[in-house]
């Protein structure tokens, strides 16, 4: 596995899980894919269905968005993406935080078969 700015044990993780249990019982996970209109950009993501619903009405003029994924099992992967993505929310701009993001993101779409995101070009 490579080096990552994420480190988190085997009892965080689990500590993890069952929290993300917990909440998986109000709303669950999905991974849905993203199509920019203007580029033809595809991204592939990962959150609870509330929060899908909320970013493809924030997104509906720009984007084609949809679930291809509407449950994503609880496990250690999906657990250090959480992490990850929370670490992500609190310091967007560290670039180490930014690709274990990518990283996790990746292993949760390999790990349920899906497709991964392509390395970012570098265009916004």
């Amino acid at each position: 596995m490579k080096a990552l700015a994420l480190n988190i044990d085997d009892q965080q993780l689990q500590a993890i899980r069952e929290r993300m249990d917990e909440a998986n019982q109000r709303a669950h996970f999905v991974i849905f894919q993203s199509v920019e209109r203007k580029t033809g950009k595809v991204l592939r993501l990962i959150t609870d269905i509330e929060s899908f619903r909320a970013i493809q009405e924030q997104h509906a003029a720009d984007s084609d968005m949809a679930i291809i994924q509407d449950i994503v099992p609880i496990s250690d992967t999906l657990a250090r993406w959480a992490v990850a993505e929370n670490m992500a929310a609190q310091q967007s701009t560290d670039e180490s935080v930014l690709a274990d993001l990518e990283y996790y993101t990746n292993e949760v779409l390999k790990e349920n078969k899906q497709a991964i995101n392509p390395p970012d070009d570098g265009e916004n």
